[in-house]
């Protein structure tokens, strides 16, 4: 018996009793039914663009025939992959809320009560607040947004289950805390305090301390890579593997302290906000930065960088909040602020939060038109705002004050059907175990961290000619530049020379094979003294010997 499905509109009538049967030609199509399908076509099409990998190939100038076939397998792949994934949204049945007003009203003028009152139980009890002593506090999410890291500038550590209100460890450094980052889980987090950077598990037992990373203002972890970076107050931006222990990488940045840094989620590329207004994106193979960007006429505050990797919002001490467009570098909207925003955040769905003061604005669709109110607007009477952040795949965000911690619900800000590939908000520990094993087999080299995101799988399609011509071109300059940079070797001669304090350290060295060489030399010595005295004697007529006088 068959059973009838309606599939992204096409009919597919599975019957076991017909596999392997020769399939009969079905007819020609009328019109109406040949214009429905090229509809579909082209509505799907359409939607594939949002999974496509980048522009298509062309395999026409390649010679080479089994490089080309492998290419056009791969595209194949790549369409096929795209049309699966459109056609499995039928399958993804969560859909993201949002607040809608009536008539005059306007959702900023919401307040947290209001949908508290509106809600479900278990979306209530995630709006809450802990009052602290030990701020102002620092945070971050998970990846899969279970557990939140709370750092006190006094010293004061704790992770936490903020769904269930489950307390995995807290205690106290006795020193001054600068900024926190978890790394591949709720496990193992880095704290820069004081002077180093220290890493603690989750029952608060310190596991490294790295004291190549001094006086660290930010830390980064960038998840894919398995790479710790910080910045600081002496403008080094340092690397550090922590699946291996071993330091990448470090860079100078030479523009001084620096206090502004966050990670494009695309291809892993880090920006920093300097003191002069601008930003800079560096990578662990470059010394130098990858694109140096003029955004503020004052040193910037803070800074994130959209999901997709396409935009940039930064804020500076002017006051201005700026939306940039990474493809082309140029400013697309510009806003002002009462006092300068002191933090920034990206939803998953896009939504930008900007925290200054004691107010936190939360702005929808702000990076398709400029936006004339803010979608939510929360007030914290006599805290300062010193963080935010979305937590993934929920609709809250976090916010971190002088005085403590904050939840509040933002609707729409999450993504509602996660990847279980990337992220399970709902992993078991065995699964959190085979998720760990898989990344650091998967771990992604630091070498290919670059500005382009579609680099890899490219082919320089320029003919053979052209690419040995650059080539050489490259080689001819990377001589010039080799030979501009060359130091004068300085050529030690005379008592300095590398043989002479080989032989004066080797003096200080007594062995038998030393003694009889030394008394082999003194014996020489003595030989030839002999002998230019005795021919000194026959040219002046002397006796060469005392018996040489008595003549027979």
């Amino acid at each position: 018996m068959s059973q009838k499905l309606s599939f992204e509109g096409l009919e597919v009538r599975p019957n076991l009793e017909d596999r392997g049967r020769k399939k009969k030609h079905a007819g020609p199509l009328d019109a109406k039914t040949k214009e429905l399908h090229k509809k579909k076509r082209k509505d799907l099409n359409k939607r594939m663009k949002r999974y496509s990998r980048g522009e298509k190939m062309k395999t026409k100038p390649i010679e080479d025939k089994r490089l080309k076939h492998t290419m056009k397998r791969n595209e194949k792949e790549i369409h096929q992959a795209s049309e699966s994934a459109v056609r499995a949204e039928i399958l993804l049945t969560e859909d993201a809320g949002y607040l809608e007003a009536e008539g005059m009203e306007r959702t900023w003028r919401f307040k947290q009560k209001d949908i508290a009152k509106e809600v479900d139980v278990r979306t209530k009890d995630k709006i809450f607040n802990l009052d602290m002593k030990f701020g102002p506090y620092f945070m971050d999410f998970t990846r899969e947004g279970r557990y939140v890291l709370l750092g006190g500038k006094k010293g004061h550590l704790s992770v936490f289950e903020w769904k269930k209100f489950n307390l995995q460890t807290e205690f106290h450094v006795q020193e001054t805390i600068r900024d926190v980052s978890l790394l591949h889980n709720h496990t193992m987090f880095a704290v820069a305090q004081k002077k180093y950077v220290y890493i603690y598990d989750n029952s608060g037992i310190e596991l490294h301390c790295l004291r190549h990373h001094t006086d660290i203002n930010r830390l980064e972890f960038l998840p894919y890579h398995f790479l710790l970076a910080s910045i600081g107050k002496t403008g080094y931006l340092k690397y550090q593997d922590t699946s291996t222990g071993t330091i990448i990488s470090q860079h100078r940045t030479k523009l001084g302290d620096c206090g502004v840094m966050v990670q494009n989620p695309r291809n892993a590329v880090l920006c920093l906000g300097h003191r002069n207004g601008t930003v800079t994106m560096w990578s662990p193979s470059m010394s130098d930065p990858l694109v140096k960007m003029l955004c503020h006429r004052a040193p910037l505050t803070s800074a994130a960088v959209s999901q997709d990797g396409v935009h940039m919002v930064t804020a500076g001490l002017d006051g201005r909040v700026k939306i940039w467009d990474l493809r082309t570098y140029k400013e697309l909207y510009n806003y002002y602020t009462v006092r300068p925003a002191a933090a920034i955040s990206i939803s998953q769905q896009g939504q930008l939060a900007l925290g200054f003061g004691s107010h936190v604005n939360v702005w929808k669709e702000a990076f398709v038109k400029k936006q004339k109110d803010p979608y939510v607007v929360h007030e914290m009477p006599g805290h300062t705002v010193q963080r935010l952040q979305f937590c993934p795949y929920e609709d809250v965000l976090g916010i971190s004050s002088s005085k403590g911690y904050s939840s509040i619900v933002i609707p729409g800000a999450g993504e509602a059907n996660f990847d279980t590939f990337a992220a399970n908000p709902f992993a078991t520990k065995k699964q959190a175990r085979e998720t760990l094993v898989n990344q650091l087999l998967e771990k992604i080299p630091a070498d290919m961290i670059s500005i382009d995101s579609d680099l890899v799988g490219k082919i320089d399609d320029a003919p053979r000619a052209v690419q040995f011509a650059e080539k050489v071109e490259e080689q001819k300059e990377r001589e010039k530049e080799q030979r501009r940079n060359k130091k004068e070797k300085k050529k030690a001669r005379g008592r300095n020379s590398s043989t002479k304090r080989w032989r004066r350290k080797r003096s200080n060295v007594m062995d038998e094979r030393t003694a009889n060489r030394r008394n082999k030399i003194a014996k020489i010595h003595k030989e030839r003294a002999l002998k230019r005295e005795q021919e000194k004697r026959t040219k002046s007529g002397l006796p060469t010997n005392p018996l040489s006088r008595f003549k027979m």
